[in-house]
């Protein structure tokens, strides 16, 4: 069970490794502009002040984090962690502005690009195989 675990968390880190080198979101402002996932990963905290959502939608990268650590650990808990980031990354697909500066300033999404579905899959990846191995190990409990 354990190799199962490490295979899986492996699975997820290199797809979401392989999101960073992509481009997060096209939007237009003064022309069509392509926002890297890296960018995105390291500045979207920056963006958490309770008035923009955008920043809100950065937990769910804490929530994978902390989803593995307790994975790593055996904690089945983490599905909750994974279910959760997994709704909060769904969620950014229904915002048609981004936040583009810290003054305020909107922009118009043009496009999600494919770091933002790869992200997304590495994100929801980890949750359903999370969910199968927790009902795999009560199923195995139980016999």
């Amino acid at each position: 069970m354990h190799l199962k675990i490490n295979i899986v968390i492996l699975i997820s880190s290199v797809i979401f490794l392989i999101s960073l080198t992509q481009d997060f979101v096209n939007y237009q402002y003064f022309g069509s502009i392509h926002y890297p996932s890296y960018l995105a990963f390291l500045l979207g905290w920056t963006y958490f002040d309770g008035f923009r959502w955008e920043g809100f939608v950065w937990v769910a990268n804490l929530l994978y984090f902390l989803g593995i650590v307790l994975m790593i650990k055996r904690n089945y808990k983490a599905v909750f962690a994974f279910i959760i980031s997994s709704f909060l990354a769904i969620s950014f697909m229904l915002f048609d502005n981004i936040t583009i500066t810290k003054s305020g300033r909107i922009a118009p999404i043009i496009e999600l690009e494919s770091g933002y579905f790869l992200w997304l899959i590495s994100i929801l990846f980890l949750t359903f195989s999370s969910l199968y191995l927790k009902v795999n190990a009560k199923k195995q409990c139980v016999v």
